[in-house]
């Protein structure tokens, strides 16, 4: 199995020259982040540790980028540790995330929901 930081660091070759959004799953031991490129294609899904140091060796080497998660227990250092890397972190209140919010689960309910207008 190869270490994170050497498929983070191939994969962030290719896609370094882009302005890239990333939404991050915070859990409690682990969390997960979606990469998305400037026509917002899935570039990359991967998990993480929710530790200091898993975080800072994935997103240190992450060109800077626009980073969504939701609030919670973890979002005050996690979002103060992605700006010291230099990234711009938006912390979302899922309750007044209108798509989710209307929702009646917090899961991905909303997906299997047909789109209104």
């Amino acid at each position: 199995m190869k270490k994170v930081s050497t498929t983070l660091a191939t994969q962030s070759r290719n896609i370094s020259q882009q302005k890239l959004t990333i939404g991050l799953d915070l859990g409690d031991r682990n969390s997960w982040y979606c990469v998305l490129d400037e026509a917002g294609q899935i570039q990359l899904e991967q998990r993480v540790r929710t530790t200091m140091k898993a975080l800072r060796e994935v997103f240190g080497i992450m060109p800077h980028s626009r980073i969504a998660l939701e609030t919670g227990t973890h979002s005050p250092w996690i979002s103060r540790l992605l700006r010291q890397l230099g990234h711009e972190v938006i912390v979302a209140n899922a309750r007044k995330v209108r798509l989710i919010g209307e929702s009646g689960r917090k899961t991905t309910g909303w997906m299997h929901r047909p789109w209104r207008d």
